[in-house]
């Protein structure tokens, strides 16, 4: 089930989760504690492993795809191409929300 353009439930699910640590930096970098910062690091991990659940999605679904072209034609290549960018991008998203949260963490380190 897709929600707009080729993005799945399951994408927008990952890059949800992929959000989580952002906020949580963001309350650390404003309000440093211990605390914070321990939960940083699990709530990371989940993240990774959510972004690279999405990647796997986008693979299986950029496979199913190609296994349902009729022929192997320039235009039917690049639409299953433009498709599986459009499915890749959630993950791109989930990795750069992670990067930004690990700045806020450093700017939160520096106050701290």
């Amino acid at each position: 089930m897709r929600l707009s353009g080729h993005i799945t439930y399951a994408s927008m699910l990952g890059l949800f989760l992929c959000m989580v640590p952002l906020v949580a930096a963001v309350r650390y970098a404003l309000c440093p504690s211990e605390r914070l910062l321990a939960l940083m690091r699990p709530l990371t991990v989940g993240a990774v492993f959510a972004a690279v659940c999405t990647f796997v999605l986008a693979l299986a679904n950029g496979s199913v795809d190609i296994s349902m072209m009729s022929s192997f034609d320039p235009p039917s290549i690049r639409s299953v191409a433009a498709v599986f960018t459009e499915r890749l991008a959630p993950v791109m998203a989930s990795f750069a929300s992670l990067a930004v949260a690990w700045f806020f963490v450093a700017i939160g380190m520096q106050r701290s």
